[in-house]
């Protein structure tokens, strides 16, 4: 039978490694988001810069999630 704290800790490195994705994805995301809705309603570059930056609050908040939950999972090795 497979050691489960060998699955733990892939699991904290899988966790940690997803950290560069989130980051650079959510405010991709939020500018293309903005990116429509300034096309539809005609408002130049407010909601692109506004959903940028929800974009980036966005992924800082959820790598801190991450960080949170891998340090969990370590202190449980």
């Amino acid at each position: 039978m497979p050691d489960p704290s060998r699955f733990r800790q892939a699991r904290v490195v899988a966790l940690l490694a997803t950290i560069p994705f989130i980051l650079a994805v959510a405010p991709i995301v939020g500018y293309g988001l903005g990116y429509l809705l300034d096309q539809k309603l005609r408002t130049g570059w407010l909601l692109r810069l506004a959903f940028l930056g929800l974009g980036f609050a966005a992924g800082v908040r959820e790598m801190l999630r991450l960080i949170r939950r891998a340090r969990r999972d370590f202190d449980e090795l």
